[in-house]
């Protein structure tokens, strides 16, 4: 019963992005598979795909939609928010560098992440930095741009970002929009 909820609430929401029907039910069971199986492995997410198919053309499937289905994690965000408030909500959002090394490869993300209220944070938007170190001005911009087109600044109750995120242009943009910005 609780797994009909969940999928019929996720079709929901990924409806009103202007997906495939049945785009919306693989996207629908990949995330049941997620979440019963703990994994993003595509194997064990196979397992959420309720088609009477192989298990090849489970995987094959869950390739193809990875392959040509865009995701807009900005959209995506903006979907839900919607869906569950009816409205946006004003929320607290943070700036943040994160960074990993998977075997050799520096794996270094810049993120914009939402707070709602004391028990939701979420990333609502990201990029995949080409090198080691800080964020550029020109990327924090871009990132930003995408959240102002989907969501617009009137909903940002503050921005948040630590010291590394700094420069003349940077804090120019952010007073320009007035963006309510703390600096930590």
């Amino acid at each position: 019963m609780k797994e009909m909820i969940l999928k019929s609430l996720i079709i929901s929401v990924i409806r009103k992005l202007g997906w495939h029907p049945h785009r919306c039910l693989t996207f629908a069971s990949l995330v049941e598979g997620l979440i019963d199986q703990g994994s993003v492995q595509h194997h064990r997410l196979s397992r959420g795909l309720t088609h009477k198919i192989t298990f090849k053309a489970k995987l094959e499937k869950i390739r193809r939609f990875f392959a040509y289905q865009e995701i807009d994690p900005v959209q995506l965000s903006h979907a839900w928010l919607m869906h569950i408030y009816g409205k946006m909500p004003k929320m607290d959002l943070m700036l943040d560098r994160t960074n990993w090394k998977f075997g050799e490869t520096d794996i270094n993300y810049l993120v914009l992440a939402a707070r709602i209220n004391s028990h939701i944070v979420f990333p609502i938007a990201w990029v995949l930095l080409p090198h080691q170190g800080n964020s550029d001005t020109d990327l924090r911009i871009e990132l930003l741009e995408s959240f102002r087109t989907v969501f617009g600044f009137a909903c940002i109750r503050s921005f948040s970002a630590d010291r590394e995120f700094i420069g003349h242009d940077w804090l120019d943009y952010l007073c320009q929009h007035n963006v309510p910005f703390l600096s930590v």
